[in-house]
């Protein structure tokens, strides 16, 4: 919700003057709200009110920007405004797509254009996919797209869009991908947008179960709650998970407990591994146990690693840089976070690749190289 001031101004209810005088940034509201009025009003009628917001938008330096696009929840106009002009800066655009307030449609704009290394963010965001399927249209016909990347979507639709009015045809007309007929349409309610970080989610309870259902019925009951299983209750909820289908398995990846996660992040589909790592309830400790996997495909891996929240974390760090499957394009540059033990480690683990280890080895070196004295003349 915008600033009392800001909603007063942008109602139109405050004469031009006070209009000129927000754009000048000399009202008493706090910066982030300044700027978010200066995006709104930066095509005002009046001429001094369009020129003086133009400039103090200018004036907002990189790194500032950098601080609010991922968090600010601001109204559409000012994500109209990041999006077409902000968003032309690569490392902003990132940023500005992790704002779970961005508007579906401005992410579709995104989509459209985005270059591949943007398309991996987007294509990080499962939820939206699926809640919104015109942001899969996008990216699909944008001409930057990887094959890698429409690999991913192609899983994605075999199990959720077998049905919509364009994404398999634009599948196989454009990349050849046909979508298999075999087990008939999937149906599913697409998963909630994940609550944002600074709410904790309260506890939820195990959803009522009739009292003649299954022992399978009660524990896939149990699964979707906070609550933890036994060993033997593990053991009935990997038997359901095998007659699951994939829609079922998404949801119970998003709604359900770490024991169930636990399971879901070894599923073979790929879509259902990644609703495990899009689930809300992930803890920091469950990510730094699956960096550390070496049966998981690299997209994974890569969506680990953009993670920022999860890469302050030395275990998820060392799980990455340590762990072969990790593709060197990201294990390298991690390798210079490690500490001097698990360097010294890395540069003889042969299961890792050759690019890795040199590069552990050089680290090593350098940190350890015998300082030069310097002898001053008398």
């Amino acid at each position: 919700m915008s600033h009392p001031v800001v909603e007063r101004i942008l109602s139109g209810e405050v004469p031009v003057g006070v209009r000129a005088t927000a754009a000048k940034g000399l009202l008493p509201i706090p910066r982030e709200d300044q700027i978010e009025l200066w995006a709104c009003l930066r095509n005002d009628e009046d001429p001094e009110v369009r020129i003086a917001c133009r400039e103090s938008l200018s004036s907002v330096d990189h790194d500032e920007w950098l601080q609010l696009l991922p968090e600010g929840d601001f109204r559409p106009e000012f994500f109209d405004f990041a999006v077409r002009v902000l968003a032309k800066t690569p490392d902003l655009a990132e940023v500005l797509v992790a704002n779970r307030s961005l508007p579906d449609e401005a992410m579709v704009r995104l989509a459209e254009s985005a270059q591949p290394a943007l398309l991996d963010r987007l294509l990080d965001a499962q939820n939206r996919m699926l809640a919104h399927p015109p942001l899969v249209v996008a990216m699909l016909n944008n001409p930057a797209i990887t094959f890698t990347q429409v690999r991913r979507l192609f899983d994605m639709a075999e199990q959720f869009f077998r049905e919509h009015s364009q994404i398999p045809e634009i599948l196989e007309t454009k990349f050849g991908l046909k979508i298999g007929h075999a087990g008939g349409a999937f149906t599913v309610e697409a998963p909630a947008p994940a609550a944002p970080a600074a709410e904790a989610a309260p506890a939820e309870e195990a959803p009522a179960v009739p009292a003649e259902a299954g022992e399978g019925a009660k524990v896939l009951a149990l699964a979707q709650s906070d609550q933890e299983l036994s060993e033997d209750q593990v053991k009935t909820l990997y038997q359901q998970l095998l007659t699951m289908s994939v829609p079922d398995k998404v949801s119970l990846a998003q709604k359900g407990n770490k024991e169930a996660r636990t399971l879901l992040i070894r599923d073979s589909n790929k879509v259902v591994q990644e609703a495990v790592l899009d689930s809300p309830k992930i803890t920091d400790g469950e990510t730094e146990t699956i960096a550390k996997m070496r049966n998981l495909p690299e997209e994974l891996m890569r969506k680990i690693a953009r993670n920022q929240d999860w890469m302050k974390r030395y275990g998820v760090v060392k799980g990455l840089a340590t762990n072969p499957k990790t593709p060197p394009g990201v294990a390298v540059p991690l390798v210079n976070r490690l500490n001097d033990f698990d360097l010294k480690n890395l540069q003889k683990d042969k299961n890792v690749s050759d690019l890795v280890r040199r590069e552990a080895k050089k680290l090593y070196e350098v940190r350890h190289a015998p300082k030069k004295t310097e002898f001053k003349k008398h």
